[in-house]
């Protein structure tokens, strides 16, 4: 099996702040349980937690991971437009680096929105001093997705490397088998197959909520009642299925860019 990454993508879901605040002491307890299973990964930090629980993301560097950004806010690309994005990327990568004591060399966008309308945020993280991206989905999605794009690692013209999403399938059926909902509610044998033939670039992906199945439900509009739902799915059995692909991995996304070789550069289509 290949020594897939674990990385984790450290948000605050609520839908409001009048919704009971979890996620803090899920991340704790999902820190001892990576310590405990001698696992080290990436953490990808939305700006807002940076701000609101800097003593957490503190014991996340603590504890050897990553830390990479993970939007300044939970907000898709598109919806952010260049010039905001320049200054409020500018502002949270800054404040990461202050709270870790260390340089921010990573970037993943939210919900993978880093799309052909948002072609032009590459540019801009490498102005920024951005060295990789793990924002890409090469595959169709309901909510965002790159059909066409590279499926193994590849450099923007700006030079910024791009670890894209380990997708498994065919045609419609590609799906990122070894994140999120996907990891949690498909048949565990397929879970397993996905994780022998994982390239060597891979990484699973997950959030805060993946880990706790006390959660209270609520209705999420953007993915309507079914999607809601499965938002719920799977959770219990979530860090056994986690466990089983990356115990004893301790590499991180940029263990794999420094492993990088020549690697092609993707020039996209211009947007229409």
């Amino acid at each position: 099996m290949s020594a897939v990454v674990f990385t984790l993508d450290l948000e605050d879901h609520r839908p409001d702040e009048s919704a009971e605040l979890r996620y803090p002491a899920v991340t704790d307890d999902l820190l001892d349980d990576l310590e405990e299973w001698g696992v080290v990964g990436t953490v990808f930090v939305v700006g807002d937690v940076v701000r609101d629980q800097p003593d957490l993301v503190a014991r996340v560097a603590a504890r050897g991971h990553e830390l990479g950004l993970h939007g300044a806010t939970h907000t898709p690309l598109p919806d952010v437009g260049a010039e905001t994005f320049r200054t409020v990327t500018a502002e949270a990568m800054d404040r990461l680096a202050q709270t870790v004591q260390t340089d921010i060399k990573g970037f993943r966008a939210p919900i993978f929105s880093l799309v052909p309308d948002s072609s032009w945020a590459p540019e801009i993280l490498s102005e920024l001093g951005f060295v990789y991206s793990s924002s890409v989905l090469p595959a169709r999605n309901p909510l965002y997705g790159w059909p066409g794009a590279p499926t193994e690692p590849f450099r923007w013209p700006s030079g910024l490397i791009e670890i894209p999403s380990p997708t498994f399938g065919v045609g419609p059926a590609t799906v990122p088998l070894l994140g999120g909902v996907y990891l949690r509610v498909a048949p565990a044998p397929l879970i397993r197959w996905a994780a022998r033939r994982a390239p060597a670039h891979a990484w699973l992906y997950s959030h805060p909520y993946d880990f706790d199945p006390d959660e209270k439900r609520w209705l999420l509009p953007e993915v309507g009642r079914f999607g809601s739902r499965v938002m719920w799915w799977g959770r219990e059995g979530m860090k056994q299925r986690v466990k089983s692909i990356v115990a004893d991995t301790e590499r991180r996304l940029i263990d794999v860019v420094d492993e990088l070789g020549d690697i092609p550069t993707f020039q996209p289509e211009p947007a229409a």
